[in-house]
């Protein structure tokens, strides 16, 4: 049964009603489990034009336009909206291009008035570059660590689960939403792809979610029963913690979501993801008793540190071993790093 009739998972993510960005608690944007917002940004020009109507809609968007051009990608009506590799995983399913937005918006509709089953889809996009004077109708949060906010445009469309590693608050602004998410411990049941090439940059499931087999993808029944499903109209947000894997379908045949994505930690500090690939390349293929051996220092610095374990040495002494690093000491440690790469 197509997980697109939303009967093969049970649990269904928390709601919430009544919270603006006005009066959003801190606490909440930290939460570890994903939270739906009930009518977060009801209030937005955007979402209102969107009850219009489509075109109303488009409209309201194209005022914002300033010529920037969009990473924008083009999928035949044999893809089914899913963004994914073609058939040998050599490249894609899709034709990208660069556009600008009257065009985008006039493939958008075209698509979804004369039911082409083709699909136009614009993923992560800096609004602050590409829509300021949108960006300033969206109320940006205090509380948050100088958020990325994107904007994320096309017909209906199915992108494959996945992770980021910032914090998110997905608004949906035009259109409908289905979120199928899963908690960051079932990587080893969704079958993930290549790392280092990805449809989004990002490793994504291989299940096809529309008809997941489970004959080749056994242990993918053991993610659903951990998955939540979330389904935001215009207007809905969601709060979606780090790390979490969702599968994101767009139910419209016109879908407009504004992400915001931060992290609590200085960007200074890196992309963990850069941690994985280089003990990928240095670890991994070790004899197992080293592997075991580095296992056993990776514990004790970073999994399962305790600083007073540290305590035998004198806070002058400490460098890199104090917690939290401080940002002279990120900085020398990225520039040691950054030799020693090159040798």
């Amino acid at each position: 049964m197509p997980l697109s009739n939303a009967k093969q998972i049970t649990q269904t993510v928390k709601h919430l009603e009544g919270i603006t960005p006005k009066n959003i608690p801190e606490a909440l944007l930290n939460s570890q489990q994903p939270i739906v917002l009930k009518g977060y940004c009801n209030h937005w020009p955007l979402v209102n034009a969107a009850k219009r109507s489509d075109e109303a809609a488009a409209q309201y968007l194209l005022q914002f336009d300033k010529g920037a051009s969009f990473h924008t990608h083009y999928l035949p009506s044999s893809a089914q909206g899913r963004v994914f590799y073609n058939t040998a995983m050599t490249g894609f399913n899709f034709e990208s291009s660069q556009q600008r937005l009257p065009q985008i918006l006039t493939d958008i509709l075209h698509n979804a008035h004369n039911k082409t089953g083709q699909c136009v889809y614009v993923s992560a996009t800096s609004l602050e570059q590409s829509l300021p004077g949108l960006l300033e109708q969206i109320e940006t949060l205090p509380e948050l660590n100088a958020p990325l906010v994107n904007i994320w445009l096309g017909n209906a469309s199915r992108i494959a689960a996945h992770y980021d590693f910032a914090q998110n608050l997905a608004c949906c602004a035009v259109g409908k939403r289905r979120f199928t998410l899963f908690p960051p411990e079932q990587l080893e049941n969704l079958y993930v792809g290549p790392l280092d090439k990805a449809p989004g940059g990002q490793a994504i499931s291989t299940v096809d979610f529309n008809q997941p087999d489970l004959v080749k993808y056994p242990k993918f029944a053991l993610a659903l029963g951990a998955a939540q499903m979330a389904e935001l109209e215009a207007g809905d947000a969601l709060i979606l913690p780090s790390m979490w894997w969702h599968h994101v379908q767009g139910l419209s045949e016109f879908n407009v979501l504004i992400t915001h994505w931060w992290r609590d930690t200085p960007a200074q500090m890196g992309r963990p993801m850069n941690a994985l690939l280089l003990a990928m390349m240095s670890i991994r293929d070790l004899p197992e008793q080293q592997r075991n051996a580095w296992k056993n220092q990776f514990d004790h610095y970073v999994f399962k540190h305790h600083p007073e374990d540290f305590s035998h040495i004198p806070e002058a002494a400490k460098s890199i071993l104090a917690s939290p690093m401080d940002d002279t000491n990120i900085r020398k440690l990225r520039a040691d790093l950054q030799n020693k790469l090159r040798r």
